[in-house]
């Protein structure tokens, strides 16, 4: 169709016929418009399948054609095709490929059931050569959402049903590990108190070094379940701190002086060395015992060539950094990367490596959860020294934690 133009304004010069043709274009073009406008609802509606979003397109597009009533539509993809009810193949065809994703994912084709005048291409007009190429192309890009939402959809719900199983399952490994710790401790707390008395009753005899070490291993074996259950718990994110300002200098001493009895029975000396002036930290006084002990035990075990350990406080910015160190003899570069691995346990003292291999699993797990972190410096004939950090005090800004 021409297009009308005038020198005069609208409606002059203008006979009846010109009027209706006119009238007739616009109504042609609106219905197009109208179409494009359903698609891009359809696209940006609910999420749904293809298959629906292609059903809705197949429906709108007769009746945007200039005979609606002789026009039906076909979408033919890879391994299907949706067609309108009246579908039959004919001889006035025109179709457009549909593109998804930079490949020819399908074809859209337009067909009149019955013979039209000849205009653009064949019975259709220009207009509706641009119109059901604009269809492909919202089609293509129609279908590459429909599927990335979808995939995300499927995505999400697996991931949901995941993590629910993993949750499930978490829950029954807590439940039966809390059964078997209970197991465990109900008869051992009993040896625990009968192992003692019987040390206080045979103090004085020949009996009372056997009764100090069943006391002394059923200790041990107290303490390692306790550290099973903490790695446990803390493998499972449950591990559980209870903060509060915590005085460095007079928790170390204690320490110290707790561990001194260990350290003569090897042969070691501890000396301590704290700055002056040290800060209060924010944290667990039960969980960094727990973390000095196991550091000072190690290093009683690997520092007997040294005869020395010693335990250091200094602050570090907003941190207090507390060290351990021994003057053994070393950790061989090749075990540096799996020393807090769960079960890993050194063979640096040249016997065979008793316990678990948890204690420094542990150390780190409940440094980490303070807000700090953990790390070591080693060389082979040089000693080893352990240090971590605990964040200072300050009552704006707390670290990660369970009060």
């Amino acid at each position: 169709m021409q297009h009308l133009q005038s020198s005069e304004g609208p409606g002059e010069n203008m006979d009846n016929g010109t009027v209706h043709e006119l009238s007739h274009y616009l109504k042609e073009r609106v219905k197009e418009l109208n179409c494009l406008y359903g698609i891009s609802r359809l696209e940006e509606g609910e999420p749904g399948s293809v298959d629906e979003f292609l059903k809705g397109v197949i429906d709108l597009i007769p009746q945007s054609w200039q005979y609606p009533s002789a026009t039906c539509a076909r979408i033919k993809l890879r391994n299907r095709q949706l067609c309108t009810v009246n579908f039959r193949e004919t001889p006035w065809k025109q179709s457009e490929r549909i593109i998804v994703n930079g490949r020819r994912f399908g074809v859209l084709e337009v067909y009149y059931l019955e013979e039209k005048p000849v205009s653009y291409e064949g019975p259709f007009l220009k207009e509706e050569r641009d119109l059901i190429r604009a269809i492909a192309e919202r089609l293509g890009h129609g279908i590459e959402r429909k599927i990335a939402v979808n995939g995300l959809n499927s995505l999400y719900k697996r991931e949901k049903e995941l993590r629910q199983r993993l949750q499930t399952e978490m829950q029954r490994r807590v439940d039966f590990n809390r059964k078997l710790i209970h197991e465990l401790k109900t008869p051992l707390t009993s040896l625990l108190a009968t192992s003692q008395l019987l040390s206080e009753e045979t103090r004085g005899t020949r009996l009372e070094r056997l009764a100090g070490y069943v006391w002394e291993s059923t200790s041990s074996l107290n303490n390692r379940i306790d550290e099973l259950h903490d790695v446990v718990k803390g493998e499972m994110r449950r591990l559980e701190l209870r903060l509060k300002p915590l005085d460095v200098n007079g928790l170390l001493t204690t320490i110290v002086e707790e561990m001194l009895p260990l350290s003569r029975k090897y042969g070691i000396d501890i000396d301590l060395e704290i700055e002056e002036s040290m800060p209060e930290v924010y944290a667990d006084p039960e969980r960094v015992r727990q973390i000095m002990l196991n550091l000072i035990n190690n290093a009683c075990k690997y520092a007997a060539e040294g005869k020395r350990i010693t335990v250091t406080a200094k602050r570090k910015g907003d941190y207090v950094t507390i060290g351990v160190r021994d003057y053994g003899s070393g950790i061989p570069a090749e075990e540096h990367s799996r020393l807090f691995e769960p079960g890993y346990k050194s063979n640096r003292s040249g016997e065979r490596p008793v316990g678990l291999g948890i204690g420094l699993t542990l150390c780190k797990m409940l440094v980490e959860l303070h807000g700090g972190r953990i790390w070591f410096k080693s060389r082979v004939g040089s000693g080893s020294s352990f240090f971590f950090t605990l964040p200072i005090l300050d009552m704006n800004a707390r670290p990660l934690g369970n009060e």
